[in-house]
């Protein structure tokens, strides 16, 4: 009984810990697994995002119940006051005195921790007002039941512009750690492919809720265990933040993009049927299998 309550008092004293001493802008650095990586995506995303869009968005587990009963609530109270007050510190302890936060992080180390504070402060920066940028619900893409998420800009922002509070988060994968993680569909939003290091890498934190256009207002540009944004065309409020994906992401071709500049151009999944008519269908080699998800080209 003594050791129990004495692991609680040193939890809630590494719990004030954190919501004191933390920066706006966490380090890009990291040093967490894949697993660790998507619980802690998984739940930075139902704490914050979900809160203030009131769906849930993407989830590496889909399955598992992230928050106890009246939680949700509680999160969402604490979201609107941290829009309106922009109390970073009041915002952190809220969340990491929830029940289900303290059961999920008592098993970490005070490092790790630290790690999954920072990334919900990453989230937390998708609300700040020195952002530039805020989500926005976006019912475009098919894949996602035309119920997603959007980065909008909020000021305008120049060409060769450095977006500092929008970042992504990479984690290199061996195959066995793809199988487990990655779902049969949905989990093709997480995905890049590093030419560098020949692997499948998780692309996590805001800058996975950034979409794809063929004609792209931004650009990924990676620094190892992170990736920032940069502005490849002038924007103004009010347009969305997107990068480029691929040529195949999207089958062959991108035959099925559904992006803005393909419905002006009508390309992709809105070319006239005649022109699918005209298309030579790609054969697949005898055995082969489609794979469940698909891969973003890494830059």
């Amino acid at each position: 009984m003594m050791n129990s309550a004495l692991k609680e008092l040193q939890l809630n004293e590494q719990i004030e810990d954190l919501s004191l001493a933390f920066k706006e802008i966490p380090r890009s650095d990291h040093t967490m697994t894949p697993t660790e990586l998507a619980a802690f995506d998984d739940l930075s995303t139902t704490l914050v995002v979900d809160s203030v869009l009131n769906f849930t968005t993407h989830k590496i587990s889909r399955k598992r119940r992230y928050l106890y009963g009246d939680e949700h609530r509680r999160a969402s109270e604490t979201m609107k006051k941290f829009r309106e007050s922009q109390d970073w510190t009041n915002a952190i302890y809220s969340f990491l005195n929830m029940r289900s936060i303290k059961g999920f992080i008592e098993k970490f180390t005070f490092n790790k921790q630290a790690e999954f504070r920072d990334h919900i402060v990453r989230f937390l920066n998708i609300f700040s007002n020195d952002a530039g940028y805020t989500i926005e619900e976006c019912n475009r893409y098919s894949a996602e039941g035309h119920k997603g998420a959007k980065l909008v800009a909020t000021r305008a922002w120049s060409r060769g512009d450095k977006i500092d509070r929008l970042i992504g988060v990479l984690c290199s994968m061996k195959n066995n750690e793809e199988t487990t993680l990655l779902s049969a569909e949905g989990s093709d939003f997480s995905v890049m492919y590093s030419t560098r290091k020949r692997c499948s890498t998780l692309w996590l934190g805001p800058g996975a809720y950034i979409n794809h256009d063929c004609k792209p207002t931004c650009q990924f540009q990676s620094n190892g265990t992170s990736a920032h944004i940069r502005v490849l065309r002038d924007m103004v409020a009010g347009d969305e933040i997107t990068c480029f994906y691929g040529n195949e992401f999207f089958g062959p071709g991108n035959v099925d993009c559904e992006c803005v500049t393909c419905e002006k151009n009508k390309r992709g999944k809105f070319q006239s049927n005649s022109d699918e008519e005209n298309q030579e269908p790609e054969p697949e080699e005898p055995g082969s299998k489609r794979m469940k998800y698909s891969l973003r080209s890494r830059v």
